[in-house]
């Protein structure tokens, strides 16, 4: 009777009720309810909201006493209802039923459509393997050619290659002008070749230095030459000519006498002489000793010693002619310890130079004259067998 005495609404709640949970409990997932769209149809049926789990909010109340399910507990959702008198203790709940079959679907809601809800989180990335690699396909139709791209930067200089064969030989160049480079090392012989083809002359060139005076013996006595033009006059004598006398009336012719002893000898000639130097190189700051005697008029120049001593005073005439080799020659003319003129030439490798000159002088009784090198910066003064220096002098005219 108290079963009978329950409302038949509290019975089909709790009947759901345990469907619905025991369903969770099974795993059967719990589908939402599909209210299909239709229309309606008679009288409009008041909208129920529904909760949680799908039943109607009104006959939600407080949470009520956990009941033992198993192992489980499932909370119980009862509406507050009035104390009902109940015969007996209630016995223990039964095991949940079979699933019922779905009921059929409601009656459309009337419902305005609510608003569209915001995206939900972003999902997290597969675990999943990438898939196997597909086949390759087939190779696309050729494109049309590009345009030329820029030139790129220049690369750096390769490594030197291997020397490649020996060339055929260039045309005949033409003659160098340049001076001819040192003697280079003998090169290896090389393999015979075909004679090649006349060169062309090259220029001459310049000539060499004179080459040092031969050793050999002097050649033959050469041809005599010929007559040569006759020279100016001699100096007048130096006597003056008497006054003559008043010519006396002849005499009488007498006989002939005996032959008489010889006379005095006559006066000597003029002074003058040329010398030659036959050793090279002579000590300086003394005077030079021409010692090789061409003339030596009244004998005033001494060949030992290389100085000549006035006898006759008057007007000279000096000159000396020198050659230089081996170094630089600085020559003076001296007249009693002081020297008169200089003469300076500067030597040229390879070359044999020569310098001279000459002076008039004005010379008393027992003045003296002579050549001498100053110093042995400059003593290059040479004489050899075909190489001949000179000193020379001669009186102009008597004072």
């Amino acid at each position: 009777m108290a079963i009978l005495l329950t409302p038949t609404w509290l019975i089909i709640y709790l009947g759901l009720l345990r469907s619905i949970q025991a369903g969770a409990y099974y795993g059967i997932k719990q589908m939402p309810p599909q209210v299909p769209q239709y229309q309606p149809l008679g009288q409009q049926v008041p909208h129920m909201p529904l909760g949680k789990d799908g039943v109607p909010m009104q006959h939600m109340g407080k949470e009520g006493t956990h009941l033992s399910y198993g192992k489980e507990y499932i909370p119980q959702y009862i509406k507050e209802i009035p104390q009902i008198p109940m015969l007996g203790e209630q016995g223990p709940p039964g095991e949940p039923g079979p699933r019922g079959p779905p009921g059929s679907p409601g009656l459309p809601g009337h419902g305005i459509p609510g608003a569209k809800g915001k995206p939900g989180p972003q999902g997290y990335p597969g675990i999943g393997k990438p898939g196997m690699p597909g086949m390759p396909g087939k190779p696309g139709a050729m494109g049309p050619p590009g345009s030329r791209g820029e030139m790129g930067p220049k690369g750096e200089s390769g490594s030197m290659g291997i020397p490649g064969p020996q060339g055929p030989p260039g045309p005949q160049g033409l003659p160098g002008i340049g001076k001819p480079g040192n003697r280079g090392l003998p090169g290896q012989p090389g393999a015979k070749a075909e004679p090649g083809m006349k060169g062309q002359p090259g220029i001459q060139g310049p000539p060499g230095p004179v080459g040092l005076p031969g050793i050999g013996e002097p050649g033959l006595r050469g041809l005599a030459g010929a007559p040569g033009i006759q020279g100016p006059p001699g100096l007048p004598g130096i006597g003056k000519p008497g006054q003559g006398g008043i010519p006396g009336q002849p005499g009488m012719p007498g006989g002939k006498g005996e032959q008489g002893l010889p006379g005095l000898p006559g006066p000597p000639g003029m002074p003058a002489f040329t010398a030659e130097l036959t050793t090279p190189f002579p000590r300086v700051r003394v005077p030079v000793v021409f010692d090789k005697l061409l003339y030596n008029g009244r004998q005033n120049y001494n060949p030992q010693t290389g100085v000549f001593t006035c006898e006759i005073p008057g007007i000279y005439y000096f000159a000396y002619h020198i050659h230089c080799k081996g170094g630089n020659v600085w020559v003076a003319l001296f007249k009693n310890n002081e020297p008169l003129m200089y003469t300076y030439d500067e030597y040229k490798k390879g070359f044999l130079d020569q310098a001279s000159g000459s002076a008039v002088v004005q010379l008393l009784h027992g003045d003296r004259v002579y050549i001498q090198m100053p110093s042995e910066q400059a003593a290059g003064l040479y004489a050899g067998q075909y190489v001949h220096s000179s000193f020379s002098g001669y009186l102009l005219y008597p004072m």
